[in-house]
């Protein structure tokens, strides 16, 4: 398994930064098409990204204001084995979001790039969605190979 690390600061507030990213409504204006599932420890999201199998993710942590933590249950193929770990930092001027995304233990290298220069777009996504109402989810985002 390896980690991949990102960091972000938003000038939003905490609450609005966590529930980004979690929340279904949420999560499909600044990373997938669509979104839909429960909010509660233990319960499913879907994500959407047409073209792509849906990623269903198990909200496995959620810690008000500090952790929100994901597990893949099935989606695409590079995808399988993956975690997700959102922590949340309030500086007072802005809120720190720290990704980390454990990638599988049989995740192709070319996967693991993709998600390493994938990433860093999608929480810019995030923090446009927050911080001007208009983010940039799939398939608006920013694309970073020809296929």
């Amino acid at each position: 398994m390896n980690d991949i690390r990102h960091r972000v600061g938003i000038k939003a507030s905490i609450q609005d930064v966590y529930d980004a990213t979690y929340q279904s409504p949420k999560l499909q204006s600044w990373w997938a098409t669509s979104a839909s599932g429960s909010e509660m420890v233990g319960s499913q999201i879907e994500l959407v990204f047409p073209g792509f199998p849906n990623h269903i993710w198990k909200i496995v942590e959620l810690s008000d204001n500090e952790l929100v933590r994901l597990k893949l249950l099935s989606g695409p193929e590079p995808w399988h084995g993956s975690e997700l770990r959102f922590e949340f930092q309030d500086s007072g001027e802005q809120v720190f979001v720290t990704l980390t995304h454990t990638t599988g233990t049989h995740t192709p290298d070319a996967a693991f790039q993709y998600f390493c220069t994938k990433w860093p777009l999608f929480l810019v996504s995030l923090k446009q969605f927050l911080e001007t109402g208009q983010g940039m989810p799939f398939p608006n985002d920013i694309k970073i190979q020809h296929d």
